[in-house]
């Protein structure tokens, strides 16, 4: 007994995109074709007698005698170089291998790296020695202009004399500034080298 929400598949309607009817129901049609074999064509081989290959021997033979038989000149290749040029034709050629060899690279790779370094060394030694009297040319540089003066003669009257020279206890103070100064500043450069 059918359920009542359920309906026949055979009452349901087909899609006429598909080659269905919307109306009807499926019916397919079969038509078998059968083939009918064709008559083979006989093969017949063909004999050639001394008349006719003599004929086109004579032909051929006239052909090369006017040229007819060699390549046009610009099918002729003028450069030859690949042809001399090539290692592979020598008697003793040994081709490159395939694989590469880590080991000999391996050791280019620690030579170069080890030249590198020694030329980054060599820059930093470099640095190095030129840093402190770098350093100390700029700082005498400073020492040495009006403004540094004045501020000495304006704040600290006890180091200068009247005509705004030095005297002893400002050539200790200026002394003692110079090298306090020098030490904080190579000090700093040193630190922040080595990051």
């Amino acid at each position: 007994m059918a359920e009542i929400n359920s309906t026949n598949i055979n009452d349901l309607p087909t899609d006429p995109t598909n080659g269905g009817s919307i109306g009807g129901n499926i019916s397919l049609e079969i038509s078998e074709n059968r083939n009918i074999p064709q008559q083979q064509i006989p093969s017949t081989n063909l004999s050639l007698d001394q008349t006719t290959i003599s004929q086109i021997v004579n032909g051929l033979q006239q052909a090369s005698l006017a040229g007819a038989t060699q390549l046009p000149s610009r099918d002729i290749s003028l450069n030859t170089n690949n042809l001399t040029q090539d290692p592979q034709i020598q008697p003793n050629y040994i081709p490159e291998p395939k694989e590469k060899n880590y080991i000999l690279d391996s050791d280019d790779d620690l030579n170069n790296y080890y030249k590198a370094e020694k030329m980054e060394n060599s820059l930093d030694s470099l640095y190095d020695e030129l840093q402190g009297p770098i350093l100390l040319a700029v700082l005498y540089f400073l020492f040495q202009l009006p403004f540094l003066k004045k501020l000495i003669f304006k704040y600290l009257p006890f180091c200068c004399l009247k005509d705004g020279n030095y005297n002893i206890n400002g050539l200790f103070l200026t002394c003692g500034l110079f090298g306090f100064i020098f030490y904080l500043l190579s000090k700093t450069v040193k630190h922040f080298s080595k990051f």
